[in-house]
């Protein structure tokens, strides 16, 4: 008889990987919610997802990654109280909620709108970061609450979502320890704190897009600078950097190669220029520069020895694909951003 055994630590945690459940008795699982552990038996848990507390079910333990909780009560009174900050939990609803907005955005083929949740999701996945990793000073943390807090609040007015009434602190006021007039007045505040917002941003994007035309006015021919500051990966072999700009929509390469040559060891052959590789692409015309979009593509080639099917020979010199690397530079073509010496830091795929 099968005996599954109460938990004691692993009460709460994060499903890291989808599951669907193959019986009545197993719970379905999606990417990111969050469970409350009942008991355990041989790999396996028992519980439910705090989005639907009346199912329980049992699911896989690898795909859950265990955090810290505080316990309170026993049996059917137990309460599990996540122990991580209540922004970085809010941060962590909101960006699930945005997800599924995400996802229609892109079924509606909405571009703009898709962008626009895009950009302010990675924002919110950056202060997420910097919050968890507990180096920030005490005042710096204050600072990027309101930040996140001021995001989080615009992105829900522009999606038509609920208001989060707050207090100056920008903690999430409790309705049942609140009175009526002082959750009036804050939210008063609030919608009036978002209003100002998107006023700010809609000037905001006035304003480059003036410059966007003035600049593109006296001018006819555009130069785009960009600086590669290091390429991390364990290849073991020399590799090339090809570095170019791509229009999507055409299948059209529309600028020539810049190559960089990187040694076995992981540094560039022009040691000298580490850390400081820059590339000018010029001759950039208005037609190059207005279309819908515009890609940064790295291609990474492999260069070395490939054993033959003989085991025995090798050939020297041989150059293979390894991977790409992708950037959406839309906006930095189309003179949209104001910020142009950020860093970005881009994945490949191999």
């Amino acid at each position: 008889m099968t005996r599954w055994i109460p938990t004691k630590k692993e009460k709460y945690g994060v499903v890291v990987y989808n599951y669907d459940g193959r019986g009545e008795q197993e719970l379905c699982l999606q990417v990111g919610d969050t469970v409350h552990i009942l008991e355990t038996f041989e790999g396996w848990y028992r519980g439910y997802t705090l989005r639907n507390k009346s199912q329980k079910g049992i699911f896989p333990a690898s795909y859950i990654h265990l955090k810290e909780a505080k316990v309170e009560g026993t049996g059917q009174q137990e309460i599990v109280i996540p122990a991580d900050l209540p922004l970085v939990l809010e941060l962590g609803a909101t960006l699930r909620e945005w997800a599924q907005i995400w996802h229609t955005l892109y079924v509606s083929n909405k571009t703009i709108m898709f962008r626009n949740v895009q950009q302010m999701a990675y924002s919110l996945i950056e202060y997420r970061s910097q919050i968890v990793s507990g180096t920030l000073p005490k005042d710096d943390l204050v600072e990027l609450k309101k930040k996140v807090t001021a995001k989080i609040d615009y992105g829900n007015r522009i999606l038509g979502l609920d208001l989060v009434v707050r207090d100056e602190a920008g903690n999430t006021l409790d309705p049942d320890f609140t009175s009526t007039v002082s959750l009036f007045r804050a939210h008063e505040t609030a919608s009036r704190s978002v209003d100002e917002r998107i006023q700010e941003e809609k000037t905001r994007l006035q304003n480059l897009e003036m410059r966007r035309q003035s600049l593109f006015s006296t001018v006819h021919t555009y130069s785009l600078l960009m600086n590669l500051k290091n390429f991390v990966c364990n290849i073991g072999e020399d590799a090339e950097l090809l570095m170019s700009l791509y229009d999507p929509d055409r299948s059209d390469f529309i600028s020539e190669n810049f190559l960089v040559r990187w040694d076995s060891m992981g540094m560039p052959k022009e040691i000298e220029k580490l850390n400081n590789l820059p590339a000018l692409f010029t001759d950039l015309s208005s037609s190059d520069l207005i279309r819908p979009r515009v890609f940064l593509v790295c291609q990474i080639i492999r260069v070395g020895c490939m054993e033959l099917k003989e085991g025995k020979k090798h050939t020297g010199g041989l150059r293979r694909p390894f991977g790409v690397a992708v950037m959406d530079i839309t906006d930095i073509a189309h003179g949209k951003s104001d910020d142009e010496d950020k860093q970005h830091f881009i994945p490949f795929q191999q």
